[in-house]
Protein backbone atom coordinates (compact mmCIF):
# COMPACT_ATOMS: atom_id res chain seq x y z
CA UNK A 1 0.00 0.00 0.00
CA UNK A 2 1.81 3.00 -1.35
CA UNK A 3 0.79 6.93 0.01
CA UNK A 4 0.25 9.78 -2.62
CA UNK A 5 2.82 11.67 -3.76
CA UNK A 6 1.57 14.64 -2.40
CA UNK A 7 1.33 13.19 1.32
CA UNK A 8 4.95 12.14 0.90
CA UNK A 9 5.66 15.66 -0.14
CA UNK A 10 4.15 17.03 2.47
CA UNK A 11 5.69 14.71 5.42
CA UNK A 12 9.09 15.40 3.60
CA UNK A 13 9.17 18.97 2.81
CA UNK A 14 7.57 19.92 7.16
CA UNK A 15 10.99 17.55 8.11
CA UNK A 16 13.41 19.00 5.53
CA UNK A 17 12.00 22.79 6.80
CA UNK A 18 14.67 23.33 9.62
CA UNK A 19 17.40 21.97 7.66
CA UNK A 20 16.91 23.98 4.60
CA UNK A 21 16.72 27.01 6.62
CA UNK A 22 19.73 25.85 8.23
CA UNK A 23 21.82 25.01 4.77
CA UNK A 24 19.95 28.51 3.49
CA UNK A 25 21.32 30.54 6.40
CA UNK A 26 25.20 29.40 6.32
CA UNK A 27 25.15 29.64 2.69
CA UNK A 28 23.07 32.58 1.50
CA UNK A 29 22.43 34.98 3.96
CA UNK A 30 25.71 34.18 6.52
CA UNK A 31 24.23 32.42 10.06
CA UNK A 32 22.28 35.03 11.91
CA UNK A 33 23.01 36.23 15.50
CA UNK A 34 19.80 35.04 16.56
CA UNK A 35 18.98 31.44 14.85
CA UNK A 36 15.62 30.14 16.92
CA UNK A 37 13.54 33.62 15.83
CA UNK A 38 14.93 33.75 12.51
CA UNK A 39 13.82 29.79 11.79
CA UNK A 40 10.30 30.81 13.40
CA UNK A 41 10.63 34.06 10.84
CA UNK A 42 11.02 31.75 7.63
CA UNK A 43 8.86 28.96 8.99
CA UNK A 44 6.35 30.20 7.17
CA UNK A 45 7.50 30.31 3.85
CA UNK A 46 8.47 26.65 4.14
CA UNK A 47 4.70 26.41 5.31
CA UNK A 48 3.40 28.20 2.19
CA UNK A 49 5.87 26.42 0.07
CA UNK A 50 4.94 22.96 1.47
CA UNK A 51 1.22 24.03 0.85
CA UNK A 52 1.87 24.80 -2.74
CA UNK A 53 3.78 22.08 -3.08
CA UNK A 54 1.23 19.52 -1.88
CA UNK A 55 -1.50 21.30 -3.70
CA UNK A 56 0.52 21.59 -7.30
CA UNK A 57 1.69 17.83 -7.13
CA UNK A 58 -1.82 16.90 -6.37
CA UNK A 59 -2.88 18.60 -9.10
CA UNK A 60 -0.44 17.48 -11.81
CA UNK A 61 -0.89 13.85 -10.89
CA UNK A 62 -4.78 14.42 -11.60
CA UNK A 63 -4.39 15.69 -14.92
CA UNK A 64 -1.74 13.33 -15.59
CA UNK A 65 0.95 15.66 -16.16
CA UNK A 66 3.82 13.44 -16.13
CA UNK A 67 2.19 11.25 -19.32
CA UNK A 68 1.69 14.54 -21.15
CA UNK A 69 5.34 16.00 -20.79
CA UNK A 70 6.50 12.60 -21.54
CA UNK A 71 4.95 12.36 -24.68
CA UNK A 72 5.86 16.05 -25.29
CA UNK A 73 9.36 14.99 -25.15
CA UNK A 74 9.01 11.93 -27.09
CA UNK A 75 7.10 14.16 -30.13
CA UNK A 76 10.17 16.31 -30.32
CA UNK A 77 12.74 14.03 -29.99
CA UNK A 78 10.93 11.66 -32.40
CA UNK A 79 10.91 8.54 -30.45
CA UNK A 80 7.94 6.06 -29.18
CA UNK A 81 7.09 5.57 -25.76
CA UNK A 82 7.07 1.97 -25.24
CA UNK A 83 3.91 0.53 -24.26
CA UNK A 84 4.34 -1.01 -20.92
CA UNK A 85 6.49 1.73 -19.22
CA UNK A 86 5.62 2.52 -15.65
CA UNK A 87 4.33 5.50 -14.60
CA UNK A 88 6.63 8.20 -12.98
CA UNK A 89 6.46 11.40 -11.57
CA UNK A 90 9.49 12.33 -12.46
CA UNK A 91 8.49 15.78 -14.54
CA UNK A 92 5.34 16.71 -12.11
CA UNK A 93 8.52 16.30 -9.25
CA UNK A 94 10.75 18.52 -11.25
CA UNK A 95 8.00 21.63 -12.03
CA UNK A 96 6.92 21.52 -8.16
CA UNK A 97 10.75 21.67 -7.45
CA UNK A 98 11.19 24.79 -9.53
CA UNK A 99 7.67 26.45 -8.43
CA UNK A 100 8.73 25.86 -4.47
CA UNK A 101 12.44 26.59 -5.11
CA UNK A 102 11.17 30.32 -6.54
CA UNK A 103 8.82 31.07 -3.92
CA UNK A 104 11.51 30.45 -1.65
CA UNK A 105 14.08 32.31 -2.66
CA UNK A 106 12.01 35.06 -3.48
CA UNK A 107 10.48 35.15 -0.05
CA UNK A 108 13.93 34.77 1.54
CA UNK A 109 15.08 37.63 -0.07
CA UNK A 110 12.50 39.82 1.05
CA UNK A 111 12.41 38.32 4.63
CA UNK A 112 16.32 38.17 5.61
CA UNK A 113 17.07 41.38 3.73
CA UNK A 114 17.30 44.72 5.81
CA UNK A 115 14.55 46.62 6.15
CA UNK A 116 14.56 50.11 4.61
CA UNK A 117 13.94 52.47 7.93
CA UNK A 118 17.41 50.64 8.97
CA UNK A 119 19.27 51.45 6.15
CA UNK A 120 17.90 55.26 6.47
CA UNK A 121 18.85 55.27 10.16
CA UNK A 122 22.56 54.13 9.79
CA UNK A 123 22.92 56.76 6.96
CA UNK A 124 21.77 59.85 9.71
Amino acid sequence: MGYPASTIYAVFYTIYIPVGHALTALCVFGWPEKYLPSLMANAPIGLTAMAIGTALTGFLSKIGFNAMADGWISSIIGTDKPVEEEEGEFYSSLVVMVATGVWCFVLSLYVNSEKRTDVKEKEL
